[in-house]
């Protein structure tokens, strides 16, 4: 990556006959003029390195991390106590969203238009 005396950021640009040149878009100084059909000269490269707190992680069973907030409500198919919950603006945004609930025993998932 090369930039301008000016400051500017200095762009590959191919003239009339062929040649491949690096130029200025703000004052149009020439840094680079002659080079013809050599694209390789004007290729980045970079290569980024990974430590180990970046690097992915992959669940292999999703149903064993809970990243669902819970609550206690009761599921009228299993009677269980414990729900997972989120909300969805269902109607318009002068009414209250729809709460959806989701049995953390048997699945159950039922909603509270509130």
């Amino acid at each position: 990556m090369s930039f301008c005396s000016c400051g500017a950021l200095m762009v590959p640009k191919k003239t009339e006959n062929g040649l491949v040149h690096m130029h200025c878009p703000s004052c149009g100084k020439i840094l680079a003029p002659g080079v013809k059909n050599n694209s390789k000269l004007f290729e980045i490269k970079h290569t980024i390195r990974h430590n180990e707190l970046e690097k992915t992680v992959i669940i292999e069973n999703p149903n064993e991390v809970e990243t669902m907030p819970f609550t206690n409500v009761t599921c009228k198919k299993c009677g269980n106590n414990e729900a997972v919950y989120w909300q969805v603006q269902t109607r318009s945004a002068d009414e209250a969203p729809t709460t959806f609930y989701r049995c953390k025993k048997c699945g159950n998932t039922w909603r509270d238009y509130g």
